[in-house]
């Protein structure tokens, strides 16, 4: 399954070792927090450009302390089944059809440490969310017994400890998950640069072949401005305080950066995953079968318009209690490419190819199938000049879907959907 590259990336932040961190202009997440080192704090957006002009901010500079957010809300038209409101489109967050959504706002909290200093130092991160979005992301045990469709979820919530005299850092807590080339977060920088998630629709692989968050320890060690190295331990796949895991899952990761224009990241997860939802009443625990998840993130950046991306994702298990058959895999490919024209427009384009080989388990899906999309859209910023305006962000798309099997509305093996989000950071 080899594939062109491509895709969108910004290599200031493949120079990050936590690209969480906030950005002034308007953005949207993924080379995910894949990257080396964090520096120093990015300009300020909006919100503290309101609070330095009440005299607030100064004290929160000085703490290096940031409080940042952005607000997401969209809509999805669905030209093959219009009508059938409740169809699967298997889009995850973007399944509400011909309705305009609030998927959410997003307010953060933030202090980061710089592992390469060799000092002792303390950071943060808090994150909370409201909104559409949330609905779809809860860990096990942290506010997932709401109804209704717009939730909030306390996203992320860690400590990072920097180490005297060694470049490394210790985190503890709940994060978004290291894997993929796209990431959850709309204001992160990541492999798509600016906007870090460059289309409003996620990818096959982003949301079936991945966690959302992910809760315990993780240890960073800065070998090289080139080489990073990540290793810890975390309860498995979305569980937090109340985890149908008693077991702990490896997670792994290696950054290497031979050059600005050049990233690739692997991580790996080794753990007993099932179930991976959750609430009450899960199905019985399956101590036994432990999942193999494999991620490969490439990033190429041409020249200053044209950048390229590929992710890969595989994950494998012997058994799944509930299927028939051994060695359920499930996975994909997915190449990107972005092209800036001017400060106003960015085109991005994805193609990629998933496979679920697991009866449909992944997905939710009544069997296995191929799932083949391809996606064609426009990062606008209208006001790319302006102080506060420069945060808005437009990025309308036209989705292609095909599946092998007869899956998507009143069952077609076509999907064609209109996406299209307002982005607003601060």
């Amino acid at each position: 399954m080899v594939l062109t590259a491509a895709g969108v990336i910004s290599m200031t932040s493949v120079l990050r070792a936590d690209e969480n961190a906030p950005v002034a202009s308007a953005n949207t997440n993924q080379t995910q927090e894949a990257t080396p080192p964090p520096t120093s704090a990015p300009p300020p957006a909006p919100l503290m450009m309101a609070l330095g002009k009440a005299s607030l901010a100064d004290p929160l500079n000085k703490a290096g302390i940031n409080i940042y957010g952005y607000v997401e809300g969209g809509y999805m038209y669905d030209f093959t089944a219009p009508s059938i409101h409740d169809g699967p489109t298997y889009m995850g967050f973007n399944s509400f059809k011909n309705q305009p959504i609030l998927d959410k706002i997003s307010l953060n909290f933030e202090r980061t440490v710089d592992p390469t200093k060799k000092q002792f130092d303390v950071g943060f991160r808090a994150e909370g969310i409201y909104g559409a979005d949330a609905a779809f992301i809860h860990s096990d045990g942290v506010a997932d017994t709401q109804t209704g469709r717009y939730q909030w979820d306390p996203l992320q919530a860690y400590v990072d400890v920097a180490f005297p005299g060694l470049p490394m850092k210790l985190r503890v807590g709940k994060w978004i998950e290291l894997a993929g080339f796209e990431q959850y977060s709309a204001n992160i920088y990541g492999a798509f640069g600016d906007p870090a998630r460059a289309l409003y629709s996620y990818s096959y692989q982003f949301l079936y072949a991945e966690p959302g968050t992910q809760t315990g320890a993780l240890l960073t060690y800065v070998l090289s401005p080139k080489w990073t190295f990540d290793a810890g331990c975390t309860l498995g796949w979305n569980q937090s305080l109340r985890s149908s895991h008693d077991s702990l899952d490896f997670l792994g990761r290696i950054t290497f950066t031979p050059s600005d224009k050049t990233s690739i990241i692997f991580v790996m997860t080794e753990g007993p995953e099932f179930p991976t939802a959750v609430g009450n009443n899960l199905p019985p625990r399956d101590h036994s079968d432990f999942w193999t998840a494999l991620d490969l993130v490439i990033t190429q950046k041409i020249n200053d318009k044209l950048s390229l991306g590929l992710g890969f994702d595989y994950v494998e298990t012997p058994h799944i209690p509930g299927l028939s058959g051994n060695d359920k895999q499930w996975g994909g490919v997915a190449q990107y490419v972005s092209y800036a024209f001017d400060p106003h427009i960015t085109l991005n384009t994805r193609l990629e190819w998933y496979k679920d080989a697991a009866n449909g388990f992944s997905l939710g899906a009544p069997v296995s199938a191929n799932y083949y999309g391809a996606t064609v859209g426009v990062a606008v910023k209208p006001f790319p000049k302006h102080d506060i305006l420069s945060h808005l962000l437009f990025r309308p798309e036209i989705r292609y879907d095909y599946s092998d099997e007869r899956v998507f509305g009143t069952g077609d093996h076509n999907q064609v959907t209109f996406n299209v989000d307002a982005l607003f950071t601060f």
